[in-house]
């Protein structure tokens, strides 16, 4: 009875993997294309998105004609499940900052027509199609036109073809869909039982830097993902029968990886670097037959992704970022580079500490955006007994970029289980002398750390998603040994921990859409009302938050003016602006 569950289980599985396949060279065949087509100056259409789907089917159909009409099922089912996923999350609304401001900023000026390999998005006016002047001095045209586009772009395709921005931002989700399937199937190629593969893939997809955006356009969860199966693959020993799809599955990753923002470039190069040179070495010296032909191979791979990356995908920001400011990073580096943000948020009481205090501060900490940019909650870190929450501490999970405790109000617990099982799991490899399974798990072990202790940000768990992969090594490890019953039993205590983890910060996420929902559709309907009488001066909740003014045009409504009057500050709240709403 047990097996037949098991197996039924693998089967469901195994097709959605199909799917999953399906949906990632769907969204990366949108991508590639809608940025080619950008270099030949053709801006998005409404036709970009069925475009998308019909190549990807053809691809997907190509890749799978063995299988011939079987394939067709994976497609149909896996566009079904786009379209579900992306009227759900088009019944939330983004009520955050990053979003309303540089990131639908991006999304609704590509959606109406504007070109970022060509144009900077501060001339993209009424007179060019955009439903508003952009203003002068609006600091988010330097995010724009400078950062990595792959998600804003992804978003803006999906905007054109269903004329609601809440739409664009389909991709958190999808990639969550998508990265359990796909991670299901790596951690079963590691040989780790069906159940387990799909607790581990649990854990991975539903992390909490994921669950945390699941409404809005932040874009880590697509990075961390990516960053994830990327580092996965990278550790998985080759098969014949398999590295057609992991070379494939790879490669766009690393696309999404890399054009999701400027991190994922260094990310995914540095672990693709140290786990290739691994590779090559162990081949010099242990079958030097295959050496040659499979580096050439492989560096051949990675120079062909780089391209499609960086200088076709990433035109609109590495390229043009190279080629008008001399660095493809700027504005964060080069001449005239802006201050370093993530440095600025740091705690007052922490700006010299070590990044290795700053990691385990965080680690330990209650989950609250402690900054010197959140004025109204404490500037200091909170340190808390692991296993212990309460009810304000969940409510800060409705925070997209938490600082402190950003891996959820339990994690500390795992890391403590997870520091154990290392140097467990390291004296039996080493007392065994297992060393294919030792030196790849150091490798990458030493390279987690030398960028938490020397990249910025080792405080935020959105800057260092590689650090939530730190526990799921050790299970992977303990899940493909017969491991002693205790043993056994501390792998089912993390698992639990981690699931309620993530429920905690679920529930913090359902609430916080629910009460976003009723509250911002009252209002709304209210503004749509005094319109209709009238033209209705609005002043925006803040200089930048000129993204919202793409929801006003979603709802049909150009009965409106844009001031910096000071007496509207206080005035009837709607979505990040406020006007003089008359009670009658």
């Amino acid at each position: 009875m047990h097996k037949n569950i098991v197996n039924k289980i693998d089967k469901f599985m195994s097709f959605f993997y199909e799917v999953s396949l399906y949906l990632l060279i769907f969204a990366t065949t949108t991508l590639i294309v809608t940025n080619i087509l950008f270099i030949c100056k053709v801006s998005i259409t409404s036709l970009h998105l069925p475009l998308g789907i019909i190549l990807s089917a053809i691809i997907y159909y190509i890749l799978r004609k063995e299988k011939k009409t079987k394939s067709l099922l994976p497609i149909f089912v896996g566009i079904i499940a786009f379209f579900i996923l992306t009227f759900g999350v088009g019944m939330t609304y983004d009520s955050t900052a990053d979003g309303n401001t540089y990131h639908k900023l991006a999304v609704g000026a590509m959606k109406n027509g504007w070109n970022p390999t060509y144009e900077t998005v501060a001339d993209f006016n009424k007179d060019k199609g955009n439903p508003f002047d952009v203003y002068e001095d609006n600091v988010n045209v330097n995010w724009v036109d400078h950062y990595a586009k792959g998600t804003e772009t992804f978003g803006a395709v999906v905007y054109a073809a269903t004329n609601k921005i809440e739409r664009g931002k389909v991709f958190n989700i999808l990639f969550l869909f998508i990265g359990f399937f796909l991670l299901y199937n790596i951690f079963k190629q590691m040989k780790v039982k069906p159940i387990k593969s799909l607790f581990l893939a649990g854990v991975l997809a539903f992390n909490p830097i994921s669950l945390v955006q699941l409404s809005n356009f932040y874009l880590d969860g697509v990075l961390g993902i990516s960053l994830f199966i990327i580092i996965l693959l990278c550790l998985l020993p080759f098969n014949k029968k398999t590295y057609k799809d992991n070379y494939l599955i790879l490669a766009m990753c690393i696309i999404w990886c890399i054009n999701a923002k400027f991190t994922g470039l260094a990310y995914s190069a540095i672990f693709c670097l140290v786990l290739y040179l691994y590779r090559h070495i162990k081949n010099f010296l242990t079958n030097k037959e295959l050496f040659k032909p499979f580096i050439i191979k492989e560096t051949i791979y990675y120079i062909v992704v780089v391209i499609v990356s960086v200088l076709i995908v990433g035109s609109g920001s590495y390229t043009k970022n190279f080629i008008d400011h001399g660095h493809p990073l700027y504005p964060l580096y080069g001449k005239n580079h802006v201050p370093n943000m993530v440095m600025m948020e740091i705690p007052t009481s922490m700006q010299n500490d070590s990044s290795l205090k700053l990691f385990l501060t965080s680690i330990f900490a209650k989950g609250e955006n402690v900054s010197p940019s959140y004025v109204e909650q404490t500037n200091e870190a909170e340190l808390k007994i692991p296993l212990t929450t309460s009810k304000e501490e969940i409510n800060n999970y409705a925070t997209p970029d938490i600082r402190m405790g950003g891996f959820g109000p339990l994690f500390s617990a795992i890391f403590i289980l997870t520091v154990i099982g290392t140097i467990f799991m390291l004296f039996k490899l080493i007392k065994k002398k297992d060393y294919d399974r030792l030196i790849p798990y150091l490798i990458v072990l030493i390279t987690t750390f030398s960028l938490i202790l020397f990249l910025d940000g080792s405080y935020w768990a959105r800057y260092i998603p590689y650090a939530f992969l730190l526990p799921i090594y050790v299970l992977i490890y303990f899940f493909q040994t017969n491991s002693k019953k205790l043993i056994n039993i501390l792998c089912f205590v993390t698992i639990i921990i981690f699931v309620v983890n993530a429920l905690l910060i679920t529930a913090a996420q359902l609430n916080e859409m629910v009460k976003s929902r009723n509250y911002l559709n009252y209002r709304k309907e209210r503004f749509i009302e005094d319109t209709n009488k009238s033209n209705v001066e609005i002043r925006l909740r803040h200089h930048g938050a000129q993204g919202v003014l793409y929801n006003i045009d979603d709802w049909h409504i150009d009965n409106y003016t844009l001031t910096d009057d000071e007496s509207l500050k206080d005035a009837f709240d709607v979505y990040m602006f406020t006007y003089d709403h008359k009670e009658v």
